[in-house]
């Protein structure tokens, strides 16, 4: 079964044309699910004929060897049979081949039906939108193979105000194309713990960047993970045994039992040959060596019924190393020999050429042998203290090269998801890094709304132009703004395309105050929630990276006069600071603030009002918001005339 890909798929970086890009990659893959529905139709009919031709050729063997027999004798009948034995193994090698090649098809299958999968106009992700939970016992274990670098922990308030995990869809279904809990849980640290290392993005960014454009072997890739699927716990457990597993600490005895059972076996089958003959006594020869086997085995009790619980539990983990293999082999004829994937392909390489997977799932096989057979074997030739020790010898030496193979697999999960959001977006970009503070969007878009619902706005913050204060009434657009930057940021330090035409920006602290919520568990109420939440951005200190505040509506949960006083007194702070902000608000004297700084600018979203109400293009423009339509609403939902005119009295300077 080969896993290479035999075409190729590019597509573009910035999206000249968004609607032409998507459609074209949309019509690649139609095309290329096309070609795999007719290659599996060959494939299914291969593998039926040779599954007919080596039952064929099994009964042809058995009838020669039937008729030669009753002819002539057994031995002229093996070896006229001998070459219709050969037919029969050159069978069920091609039907192995066709299946293998059948089997690799309908997993691509799988994975071109999901990647063509639109979650946004669905409602559905494509796997899981919830944030994955660590396994117990076993979340540190998996080492990491490619560096992180330093990052930065999101709290919940980012993770609930950007929607990284919410229903139906979420940040995190959006980017999820994991086939296992250790890959979404790799997805999910990258997205929990932005990174602030520019070389570390550079390089992640490439590794995306690649699968992104070499669609067909990240497809493979992907493809390759499908047997994974719902085995996660079984790659916990193996994770768990490959950290705590060790040798048999009776190295000494377990030697010189095993090489006595040698002469033991030895001895069974010349008698059993003995008996065979007529020669009975020989049963009454073999009895002392039960005997004194069985005296063996209770003597050293304690140290077979300790190797047998350390190999027991593995025989049901070979099928998660077998699709660890499966995923190695993939990644050595798909994986190129550049960017951080080389790194990733010479771990699961190493799988591969020096972790003896097959023979250990042999072994492992062999281990599930039961019944009297067993017991038989146990009293000759102390069958499951051999098999135990050559399952140790090949699971303990290997346990790092296994152990990476998994965290590497994970790797891969991760960033192929991220390769395929990136793909899939219609307006896409890799942003560019810049050592200064900076945070500049051009055209972004917030990927969780469909393309044709949503209007592109842009940003441009520095170290001279810190701070946008954002005016314009309810439902113009100023919360879906400050997530939709929110969200390209945290895409870009994960190492994805942002969903924009263009994005430069440095590492950043992002920090938010969109949506606040009462903590009844922690007694706060809704004021309290918000003030220390702001707190964090008014008392910060670190130097390593500019902070990247999101703020929406500060101190809205107090009365008018004392909100609009700390608001004055919290832009002035924020302005003051080396940090970056976008800050949303219906208060003028905070807008009236930043046209007072050479910090700050002023933007706004408007509206128009018409006979059939309200009407927005949620285009954000330059200065303060001018427009009052509040009034107008009132006379046009039929308010007495008495309480609009004293309205407008009241509005008069």
């Amino acid at each position: 079964m080969h896993c290479r890909a035999r075409y190729d798929i590019t597509s573009g970086v910035t999206g000249e044309d968004p609607q032409t890009d998507c459609q074209s990659h949309r019509e690649k893959l139609a095309a290329y699910r096309a070609e795999l529905e007719h290659g599996r139709l060959e494939y299914v009919r291969q593998e039926s004929r040779w599954s007919w031709f080596r039952l064929v050729a099994f009964f042809i063997c058995v009838l020669v060897i039937v008729v030669v027999a009753v002819l002539f004798n057994i031995w002229a009948a093996l070896i006229a049979a001998a070459s219709f034995l050969v037919l029969f193994h050159h069978a069920v090698a091609r039907h192995l081949l066709w299946k293998g090649e059948r089997l690799t098809t309908d997993r691509l299958l799988k994975v071109v039906d999901e990647s063509l999968h639109d979650s946004v106009a669905q409602g559905k992700p494509v796997r899981d939108w919830r944030r994955p939970e660590d396994a117990p016992a076993v979340s540190e274990a998996l080492p990491t193979v490619i560096p992180a670098g330093p990052t930065w922990s999101l709290t919940d308030q980012e993770r609930d105000d950007l929607d990284l995990y919410a229903q139906p869809v979420g940040v995190f279904g959006l980017l999820n194309r994991t086939s296992t809990d250790q890959g979404s849980r790799r997805l999910r640290d990258m997205l929990d713990g932005p990174c602030l290392s520019v070389d570390v993005l550079r390089q992640r960014q490439e590794a995306v960047r690649w699968f992104d454009e070499h669609e067909r072997e990240r497809l493979a890739m992907m493809a390759a993970a499908l047997p994974l699927r719902n085995r996660s716990e079984q790659l916990d457990a193996l994770v768990d045994r490959l950290v705590t597993a060790t040798r048999n600490p009776h190295a000494a005895a377990s030697r010189w039992i095993r090489i006595w059972s040698v002469g033991t076996a030895l001895a069974f089958l010349y008698g059993f040959s003995q008996l065979l003959q007529g020669r009975y006594a020989w049963g009454y020869a073999l009895a002392p060596v039960v005997v004194l086997n069985s005296l063996i085995a209770s003597r050293h009790k304690h140290m077979l019924a300790s190797l047998r619980d350390a190999v027991l539990p593995l025989v049901e983990l070979a099928p998660a190393l077998r699709g660890l293999l499966g995923v190695a082999r993939c990644a050595r004829e798909n994986l190129p020999g550049e960017t951080s994937l080389s790194t990733l392909r010479e771990h699961l390489g190493k799988v591969v050429t020096r972790a003896e997977v097959p023979a250990l799932c042999e072994r492992l096989g062999w281990m599930g042998l039961g019944g009297v057979a067993r017991t038989l074997l146990n009293l000759i030739a102390f069958y499951d203290l051999h098999v135990g020790e050559a399952i140790l010898a090949r699971f303990v030496p290997h346990r790092d090269i296994l152990l990476n193979g998994l965290a590497a697999s994970a790797e891969v999960e991760a960033l192929a998801s991220l390769a395929s959001f990136s793909a899939a977006q219609p307006v896409k970009y890799y942003p560019r890094w810049d050592s200064d503070a900076t945070v500049s969007i051009d055209e972004g878009r917030h990927p969780l709304i469909a393309f044709d619902e949503t209007a592109p706005n842009g940003m441009h913050l520095t170290s001279e132009k810190r701070m946008w204060v954002i005016t314009g009434p309810n439902a113009a657009g100023k919360s879906t703004y400050l997530r939709m930057v929110g969200v390209n940021v945290l895409l870009a330090q994960v190492g994805a395309a942002a969903a924009a035409r263009a994005m430069t920006l440095s590492p950043v602290r992002l920090q938010t105050d969109v949506r606040i919520r009462d903590d009844l568990a922690r007694h706060e109420s809704y004021f309290l929630s918000e003030v220390r939440r702001l707190r964090r951005m008014v008392l910060d200190d670190r130097t390593d990276a500019p902070l990247f505040g999101l703020i929406d509506e500060p101190f809205r949960g107090t009365n008018s006069s004392e909100r609009n006083a700390a608001g004055i007194a919290l832009t002035e702070h924020l302005m003051a600071s080396a940090n970056l902000f976008l800050l949303a608000t219906h208060q003028e004297t905070l807008a009236e603030t930043a046209a007072k700084s050479e910090s700050a600018e002023n933007r706004h979203f408007q509206e128009q009002l018409t006979d059939d109400g309200i009407v927005f293009d949620y285009r954000l423009r330059s200065g303060p918001a001018g427009t009052r339509t509040a009034i107008r609403i009132l006379e046009q939902e039929r308010y007495p005339q008495t309480l609009l005119e004293r309205a407008r009295e009241l509005m008069r300077p």
